[in-house]
């Protein structure tokens, strides 16, 4: 008989024999301890057995855009790009990719990703993996106008000391730790000087040894958990997602998630502490100003039909001054039939009707494979929509809370490269995230940041937005370029907290008040001559008119940016 279908047999048969002999040995004789750790053995050991590191890919990792290009060129669509995704569920989506019809770009993202999910252990004995790097990175940027904001995110910024720490414990068990020296985020979002570097020359103006990534996860070939701080997003948006985006620097969460070929479901709880420092700051003092007990809960359903069209259905809430809920992590829970609103007092002190502690969350996200290489996808949310019967019959005005975004993504290998291209358009209400109350509302605070910072838990541009963005990326091997181009109104809304009720705030329309329109344009390169070395830079601009909703005012402003990375 063949040594593996043997082992196999015999393995089978001590899972079945074993808790059944062992335990009887262990009444009857009281043997000594061995028998104990025999049956132990037999139990367990062929859940481990060649198993591969466990692993997570979270959002922003490169793996991802290699994954994207398989599943689109393939003509398939995704059952759910809600990074992280544990190595299984990567796994399960490249066993549906027919790798005999993959281009060699193809082929090129496909290594890749097998590389992602098998990193070669630093250190390994046993059931115990170790990987650890070292990475360094050094940034300058310029630019010829400080009123105009820079064309690159800082997340694509390097940190000046990173320390990658990834641990895997029988092959089923992850603990990622990443302590950073950085500069601190607040830098990249103030008008500030014409020149800049990651380096924190000045005290008061550095991150240190703060992880953005540090976790704990675990799961299996239909499961995953994972606890602790990292990067999250929902959807497809290249632009970013409208409900759950990548817009916060990290999330502090614990989530959980099922999912098979075709099905898949997930359940979220983050803590989101928040202080009124600068979105609220003509809050009076004697109401509540900040709490650490705020929590957002979501759950997604994710459904593909046909290998060609994919539904997401998100639901959340988002839980200010009250602590954790067990309610809230119940499955079967719809949110809206809990009428929460009613548990908890209003936020008090203030001249609202309506102060609610409570604010919900709904989206629906769509893809198509309309043709191999050829893709549609399409995102909806809603914070709050006022029916006619609430507005005629109840006499509530309170603002809608609604956006839309669209896209199409084409795909194909150019000669060996990877080439992609994509278009984008966006809307949001003036009243989008922003609800009856700041803690009700779905905004994000980092506080090791001074100023603190804050973003929106949707997409980047937030409320009262009209956005029109395409763009093209072509990587090879060691080199990568880029282009993007957007065209942005803005309306007067802003990440400040200024909701209310009546004419004055329903009938708003986006992009309110004078709106500002912005073009901007950018050109990235990134190389790799060396597996330890990483060089990268980016040109862009922007003009801006009716600046600051000032009308007729304009201004134009160009920055450059280089970075080089070492891993070592």
């Amino acid at each position: 008989m063949n040594k593996t279908v043997l082992y196999a047999v015999c393995v089978i048969m001590g899972v079945i024999r074993a808790p059944v002999c062992a335990y009887g040995r262990l009444i009857q004789a009281r043997r000594n301890r061995q028998t104990f750790a025999v049956f132990l053995f037999l139990v367990f050991f062929p859940v481990f057995a060649g198993a591969a590191p466990f692993t997570m890919i979270s959002a922003g990792d490169p793996a991802l855009e290699d994954l994207r290009f398989l599943v689109v060129q393939s003509g398939k669509s995704f059952l759910s790009l809600t990074p992280p995704l544990s190595r299984d569920e990567v796994l399960l989506i490249l066993e549906d990719i027919d790798t005999d019809a993959l281009s060699p770009a193809g082929w090129d993202a496909y290594n890749r990703i097998q590389d992602a999910l098998n990193p070669k252990p630093l250190y390994s004995s046993g059931l115990f993996n170790m990987n650890a790097h070292i990475m360094t990175g050094v940034e300058t940027r310029a630019r010829t106008n400080p009123a105009v904001l820079w064309t690159q995110n800082q997340k694509d910024s390097p940190s000046l000391l990173e320390l990658s720490v990834h641990l895997s414990v029988a092959d089923r068990v992850q603990l990622v730790m990443e302590p950073i020296v950085a500069r601190s985020m607040s830098y990249y979002d103030e008008y500030g000087p014409y020149f800049g570097t990651n380096i924190p020359f000045d005290l008061g103006h550095e991150t240190g040894l703060l992880p953005l990534r540090a976790f704990l996860a675990t799961g299996g070939s239909w499961w995953n958990f994972e606890i602790g701080r990292d990067r999250l997003s929902y959807g497809l948006g290249r632009t970013g997602d409208l409900a759950l985006s990548d817009t916060p620097d990290y999330y502090d969460m614990a989530r959980f998630s099922l999912f098979l070929s075709m099905f898949k479901y997930s359940v979220l709880v983050s803590q989101m502490p928040l202080m009124l420092e600068r979105i609220a700051p003509n809050v009076s003092e004697n109401v509540l100003s900040q709490t650490t007990q705020r929590h957002l809960y979501a759950h997604r359903v994710d459904v593909r039909l046909f290998r060609r069209l994919s539904l997401g259905l998100t639901e959340g809430m988002m839980v200010g001054n009250s602590p954790l809920e067990v309610r809230f992590l119940n499955p079967f829970t719809i949110f809206h039939s809990f009428a929460a609103w009613r548990n908890y007092g209003a936020w008090t002190g203030t001249d609202l009707e309506r102060a609610d502690m409570v604010g919900s969350l709904f989206s629906l996200d769509v893809q198509w494979a309309v043709l191999p290489a050829f893709s549609l996808y399409g995102q909806f949310v809603m914070n709050e929509w006022a029916t006619p019967y609430e507005r005629e019959d109840t006499g509530t005005l309170a603002p809608n809370a609604t956006g839309f975004l669209a896209g199409a993504e084409y795909v194909r290998d150019v000669a060996g490269w990877a080439a992609s291209f994509y278009a984008e358009c966006l809307y949001t209400d003036p009243y989008l995230y922003m609800l009856s109350t700041p803690f009700a509302s779905y905004i994000w605070m980092r506080s090791d940041s001074a100023p603190l910072r804050y973003s929106w838990i949707g997409h980047p541009e937030g409320r009262d937005t009209i956005m029109y963005a395409a763009g093209t990326s072509f990587s090879k091997e060691n080199l990568g370029f880029s282009l993007n181009v957007s065209f942005v109104q803005k309306g007067i809304h802003t990440l400040q907290w200024e909701w209310g009720m009546g004419p004055a705030y329903s009938d708003q329309r986006t992009p309110s008040g004078i709106p500002e329109h912005k073009l901007s344009l950018a050109i990235g390169a990134t190389w790799k001559p060396l597996a330890w070395m990483e060089v990268s830079a980016q040109a862009g601009g922007s003009m801006i008119d009716n600046h600051a909703h000032t009308s007729g005012i304009r201004e134009y402003g160009l920055d450059a940016m280089m970075n080089i990375r070492f891993i070592y």
